[in-house]
């Protein structure tokens, strides 16, 4: 099956202008098609009570990188928050680290899975059956020039009882 790309904000372009490092809430929101302000809110919330609670050391990375915007999730979002939110909300994660092993899992190897959330390295995106839903083509990865597509960590898929 081959790899496509499609180019979707999930939703932002209605309720903020301009660029953001909101790739979190854009994979969520276009992954379980709920609409993006809501799952920006629900992570803005999350945000804002792990920086309330906790003085770890992620807490402090958080108020350091979002000081003017108190946990906004346009700033970016920790895997340590977002992959509870997931794990919460009926999605589980499939690692494809092989411990031990140089091998990766291109993103190609996975156009036949359905909906799911893919994580690449410093980033998140939305998968369907082989076509990549972000804002920009992240399919592909480049070395000192050479194009070739990406490698995944792993996803989530919703897990179905």
């Amino acid at each position: 099956m081959e790899l496509n790309f499609i180019y979707s904000d999930g939703g932002r372009s209605n309720y903020f202008k301009g660029e953001a490092g909101d790739c979190v809430v854009r994979a969520i929101s276009h992954a379980t098609e709920e609409d993006y302000k809501v799952v920006y809110d629900k992570l803005f919330q999350i945000n804002k009570d792990y920086l309330s609670k906790k003085n770890d050391k992620l807490s402090k990375q958080m108020k350091s990188r979002n000081r003017e915007k108190g946990g906004s999730p346009r700033s970016g979002n920790y895997k340590k928050i977002y992959h509870n939110y997931l794990l919460n909300n009926g999605w589980r994660w499939v690692s494809l680290r092989k411990f031990g092993s140089k091998e990766r899992t291109k993103l190609d190897e996975l156009t036949h899975l359905g909906n799911i959330i893919v994580a690449v390295n410093r980033h998140l995106m939305n998968m369907r059956l082989g076509t990549v839903y972000d804002t920009w083509d992240s399919r592909w990865s480049y070395w000192f020039d050479k194009k070739s597509v990406r490698t995944a960590n792993g996803y989530y898929e919703r897990e179905y009882i």
